[in-house]
């Protein structure tokens, strides 16, 4: 069994890592199964959780998928 990393959404606001707001974050979570990010996401009880390296997944794919339009 392998040990993956979550993180809540408040510790990916004040992380630095990621250049999201408290609202874009809670926009994300919201619309997850329309834009592609309910593989990323877990809940546990009543907690939304991200699971920190398909998230970067989906970051990068949605990066690649904005040079492909232009």
């Amino acid at each position: 069994m392998e040990n993956y990393l979550y993180w809540s959404p408040k510790q990916i606001v004040t992380s630095g890592k990621y250049p999201f707001s408290m609202g874009q974050v809670r926009h994300l979570l919201l619309f997850r199964h329309r834009n592609g990010l309910q593989k990323a996401v877990r809940k546990i009880g009543k907690r939304l959780m991200f699971r920190v390296d398909l998230f970067d997944q989906w970051i990068e794919k949605q990066s690649a998928g904005s040079k492909d339009r232009n």
